[in-house]
């Protein structure tokens, strides 16, 4: 098992709202990476891959 925490801040749309990736946590070749994610409401949740998307940034050049 990995756990990283991303050093640029990373804003994501999920099921539950907008928010930020704290943590991604790998746990192996079995299973999906998990992201854990603080939402704008202030919740936590933790999500897979398919379920979040990657928000906007101009600043980097990222338009979805």
């Amino acid at each position: 098992m990995t756990i990283y925490e991303p050093h640029n801040r990373l804003e994501v749309i999920t099921p539950k709202g907008k928010g930020i990736v704290w943590l991604v946590t790998d746990y192996g070749h079995e299973t999906d990476t998990i992201y854990t994610v603080i939402l704008d409401s202030g919740e936590m949740w933790q999500f897979t891959h398919k379920d979040i998307k990657v928000r906007d940034n101009i600043t980097f050049g990222r338009k979805i």
